[in-house]
């Protein structure tokens, strides 16, 4: 059976996962190219997981496509020898010594077509329908998480048994316990990550949401940060963020548990029309 068109193949798994756990494999690999082997037993053991290894890298690749026979494990799959290296011309016996750097080209040189299959996976394609599924449902979490922030934070507070109240003061207090709710959700977030320079000027991303593709932006109000100030710097930043590599989503938090936003959902429209096609920017007021 041939190998089916690149054009019809695309990734069933996460792209992002996917990238982990080949890279994960290629370290694997690399230690095999740069074991020290001194006797035969270990240049057996050292043969024998090495096959392991590209087997399972193999099985790997075929299972992470829509189909299995696909191209990419076909230009991956090692061509079967013996077990080293064919000596060209007449037969002499190889050294121990010769036996072992046989061995080491042969992998050595399926760690490079794994590295090189892991420098494409970036521009594999995914499957859509999948995509659609999961990012709706990132969405979904993320948002109902946030707007059931400032009921957690009420919990914290009103707590029993004379237990000190655990109280969301500043900014830096709604990032600590936010920070620790998306974990119930997310798997790979990024926090205080560098957003691109703007002439000059550089702003502090709070979360990254790596898989989702989404940034998050958290924001708490005070009496020197009203609607008017913290619009001004909420549109600075949203034409920042759009700058940022591989995220298609800003959300931004903005906790009002002082009630200094007077008119909260002309708050929101004028900040949500700066979305665009490829970047879509959300606003949650909480409490609402």
């Amino acid at each position: 059976m041939t190998a089916k068109n690149i054009d019809s193949t695309y990734l069933t798994t996460d792209k992002e996962q996917f990238k982990v756990k080949v890279a994960e494999r290629l370290k694997i690999g690399q230690e095999f190219v740069t074991r020290e082997v001194k006797n035969l037993q270990e240049y057996e053991n050292c043969w024998d997981e090495f096959i392991d290894w590209d087997q399972y890298n193999n099985e790997l690749i075929k299972m992470a496509f829509n189909h299995p026979d696909n191209s990419y494990a076909s230009e991956y799959k090692r061509q079967s020898s013996s077990g080293g290296v064919v000596f060209p011309g007449a037969y002499k016996e190889p050294t121990f010594q010769e036996k072992v750097e046989g061995i080491r080209g042969e992998m050595g040189y399926q760690v490079r077509k794994l590295k090189w299959f892991y420098d494409k996976i970036d521009l594999l394609k995914s499957d859509p329908n999948a995509l659609e599924i999961k990012s709706d449902n990132s969405l979904r979490d993320l948002t109902h998480l946030l707007k059931r922030f400032h009921k957690i934070a009420q919990e914290l507070r009103d707590r029993r048994a004379g237990r000190e109240a655990v109280m969301i003061k500043d900014e830096y207090d709604v990032q600590y316990l936010l920070g620790a709710l998306l974990k119930l959700y997310f798997d790979d977030i990024r926090v205080e990550e560098s957003s691109p320079s703007n002439s000059g000027a550089n702003s502090r991303l709070d979360f990254v949401l790596k898989y989702e593709k989404i940034i998050l932006e958290t924001k708490m109000t005070n009496e020197n940060l009203r609607s008017n100030k913290l619009g001004e710097e909420l549109l600075i930043d949203i034409g920042r963020y759009k700058g940022y590599p591989d995220c298609t989503d800003l959300f931004i938090f903005i906790y009002d548990k002082g009630d200094h936003i007077n008119n909260k959902r002309g708050f929101i429209n004028d900040l949500e029309r700066q979305s665009t096609d490829q970047f879509k920017v959300t606003v949650i007021i909480a409490p609402e």
